[in-house]
């Protein structure tokens, strides 16, 4: 049973980093993203002179096609303000692909969250809801950890970063495009690298207030199952001595 209860800590511990991090990360697949960042000081203009407006509108169709179903969503229809095809067949086969990893890191996401919640209610119904509590303020321990060595190496070398991410993800090159295609204008660099810190950021946050609240109700719960403890021995002894 010891083994068992320490895989079910294991499996709701491990839950945490991967349900932080797609939520976030689907936080910012949402039309307000690009809005927000187009309109930041700095944020480098399109170099061929794509009027604002219209980057926008393409970057929200871009993002709207992740979040669609797969049979519904479609980006070869997308097209210029002037009728030409925003993308061509290299950036739609990427977009495919982005797609293919975005709903399975959902999908993984969601089995971990249903996983968790399942390990969490055996451990409930064997008494053991401070283990529960224990493994949460753990996954958030470990992702605070696993937050500070990305962060770090994201400081060196954020394009050794990316290349790096986008090489466990895809095939090679099948990433990479020219300055003018569509997919760089409307995403450059500095679009995902604000895009990572607020992640990072984000998730750190989340995962420093859980990891405190959780141990706080670890240790709130060990002492309340303390003293029902006491109180049940005491008793115990007073019935044996009444007898």
């Amino acid at each position: 049973m010891k083994i068992v209860r320490m895989l079910l800590h294991v499996l709701i511990a491990a839950a945490v980093p991967l349900m932080l991090v797609i939520g976030m990360a689907r936080l910012l697949t949402l039309p307000w993203y690009p809005a927000w960042e187009y309109a930041k000081a700095g944020f480098p203009a399109d170099p061929l002179g794509m009027a604002p407006e219209e980057r926008l509108r393409l970057a929200r169709a871009s993002i709207a096609f992740l979040n669609m179903p797969r049979e519904v969503g479609r980006l070869d229809t997308v097209q210029f303000a002037d009728g030409t095809v925003a993308f061509n067949a290299r950036e739609i086969s990427h977009m495919d692909d982005v797609k293919l990893v975005y709903d399975q890191l959902t999908a993984a996401a969601l089995i971990a969250f249903v996983v968790a919640v399942a390990s969490a209610w055996v451990l409930i119904r064997q008494g053991r809801l401070a283990q529960v509590w224990g493994a949460l303020s753990d996954g958030s321990l470990f992702t605070l950890c696993v937050l500070v060595l990305l962060g770090a190496w994201m400081a060196v070398g954020f394009d050794a970063f990316f290349t790096a991410f986008h090489g466990i993800f895809f095939a090679p090159d099948t990433w990479l495009f020219n300055e003018t295609d569509t997919l760089i204008r409307l995403f450059p660099l500095q679009f995902w690298a604000d895009a990572g810190l607020l992640i990072a950021v984000g998730v750190g946050a989340l995962a420093f207030v859980l990891a405190l609240f959780t141990r706080a109700l670890q240790k709130r719960t060990e002492r309340k199952q303390e003293a029902r403890g006491k109180k049940q021995e005491a008793r115990s002894r007073n019935q044996r001595v009444e007898n």
